[in-house]
């Protein structure tokens, strides 16, 4: 029992991480070997992970307008980035299903207006005691079931972009802003084809953009609304709007949603963009050539009164230009050696291994 109690201990100390000497270095040394020392808490920045983005107008404040049916451009009459009115015609298009749903609303229209003439003439027959309650109330009946057939084929023109009241232009049907603002998509060519079910025409009633970043799952976690948004140069462009709970199984990615509030960027570009994550609790952040491995270790140098004191970190992430590390070893007021730290792991090698 007391060889297995001595052997504990024994493991116990071989397993905790190990001490190396104090440098003993001048600060006239600094310069010539390639370091200088900096304070974590103040000079420590990092503009978070790149990822590619896609940039897109803000659907919050945009209007789409799509067909459930193919069709061709005949004519066009407003281009993307054209502010436009309700009402202002942006293209006309022709389509052979649109050709017979407008056949179908004439049709209607015109049943309507008969069977309207018909429950007037029966409501006076009925007032003078001609005809039966009854018969009046069919007619009446007719009558609005045919009313409700025209709204909704009058309100699947409106939502088509066509003037129900005025659908007809000079070559063909006239597509008409159903908002106003700016015209962030519309057809650009006389020929162009429309697909089905596909958005051919969106209004945005702001210039707002937005950045659509796929975040890998693992990643994603460390990714909170309002968490900053860096460009390359690390200037702040914006923050995150939203995280998505959704898992896309096809790239097994995370959707988030960047809100921009700077710089130049285009709709349907990809560019590369920074988010700086949540800091896991109980860390400290430090710069890429503030770190040095030796062996198994991972080596921070911190400011001492003689010179460095090589500190051994326990690594938790890597970001651009930066780690996180645990804060067990280090504290965010210390003052670390950065730049070519090679010269001092020669000498800690130097005086503590063969």
């Amino acid at each position: 029992m007391k060889r297995l109690l001595w052997w504990l201990i024994l493991m116990g100390v071989f397993l905790k991480a190990k001490e190396y000497p104090e440098i003993v270095l001048e600060e006239k040394n600094l310069q010539p070997m390639g370091l200088k020392v900096i304070k974590l808490d103040k000079e420590i920045f990092s503009k978070g992970l790149p990822f590619n983005a896609y940039i897109d107008f803000d659907s919050k404040s945009s209007v789409v307008q799509s067909l459930s049916f193919d069709a061709s451009v005949v004519a066009v009459y407003k281009r993307e980035g054209e502010q436009v009115k309700a009402g202002d015609v942006i293209c006309e298009v022709s389509s052979i299903d649109l050709s017979n749903l407008y056949f179908e609303l004439q049709n209607n229209q015109n049943k309507l207006k008969i069977a309207k003439d018909i429950t007037k003439k029966d409501l006076e027959l009925y007032r003078a005691g001609v005809i039966p309650k009854r018969e009046y109330q069919t007619s009446f009946l007719t009558s609005e079931e045919m009313g409700l057939k025209v709204e909704q084929l009058e309100s699947t023109f409106k939502s088509f972009g066509v003037d129900p009241k005025n659908p007809k232009g000079q070559y063909g049907f006239r597509i008409v802003a159903r908002d106003s603002g700016l015209l962030a998509l519309a057809p650009k060519n006389v020929g162009e084809k429309i697909l089905a079910f596909t958005s051919y025409v969106r209004i945005s009633k702001s210039d707002d953009l937005i950045a659509q970043i796929k975040l890998p799952v693992g990643v994603s976690k460390t990714i909170k609304r309002d968490s900053p948004v860096y460009n390359e140069g690390g200037e702040k462009i914006g923050k995150i709007q939203s995280v998505s709970v959704v898992l896309d199984k096809g790239s097994n990615t995370i959707l988030a949603t960047a809100l921009l509030d700077e710089g130049n960027y285009h709709v349907g570009e990809m560019v590369e963009m920074y988010i700086q994550g949540s800091q896991p609790k109980d860390s400290v952040l430090i710069p890429s050539n503030a770190l040095i491995r030796n062996g198994k270790d991972y080596l921070v140098f911190v400011k001492t009164p003689k010179g460095f004191k090589p500190v051994v970190v326990q690594v938790l992430e890597e970001r651009s230009k930066i780690f996180i590390v645990s804060a067990q070893n280090l504290h965010p007021n210390d003052s670390v050696a950065v730049g070519s730290l090679i010269g001092l792991k020669g000498m800690i090698n130097n005086l503590g291994e063969e």
